[in-house]
């Protein structure tokens, strides 16, 4: 399949070159039959058999197309249901890692802050004792 890139646009020219086949298969098909040493009877009813023949296998590819096509949707739909699970788990991760720290740090602050009043206190009282000695 020949593919152009144009900047994020991708034009294919496999339904192009497709369609021309046929339709040039069609033709010469037609010609040929026209041309041949056959009554019309018998022509016509060639070109009916062949035109239905060639109907059917439209149909065919059509539907074996359209199958393929339900198959890279159900694939893709899948892949994208498994990309959503693996990043919810990640997020719910994520979220019980943040609760975790933030418990950590909320104790460690709790503990500083006890830690900074008893050194005040400490101060205060240092300071206290040193005014009581000097006056």
């Amino acid at each position: 399949m020949n593919t152009e890139k144009n900047g994020n646009n991708r034009k294919s020219y496999f339904p192009g070159i497709l369609t021309a086949l046929l339709v040039g298969l069609s033709a010469g098909f037609i010609l040929g039959i026209l041309f041949a040493p056959k009554s019309g009877k018998e022509t016509r009813k060639e070109i009916k058999e062949k035109s239905e023949e060639l109907i059917n296998k439209s149909e065919e590819g059509l539907n074996k197309f359209v199958e393929k096509t339900r198959n890279y949707v159900d694939k893709g739909k899948g892949k994208l249901a498994e990309l959503k699970s693996k990043s919810e788990g990640f997020v719910e991760k994520s979220k019980k890692k943040m609760a975790d720290i933030s418990k950590v740090i909320g104790s460690e602050a709790k503990e500083t802050g006890e830690k900074i009043k008893k050194v005040i206190k400490e101060g205060k009282d240092k300071a206290k004792k040193v005014e009581e000695e000097l006056s």
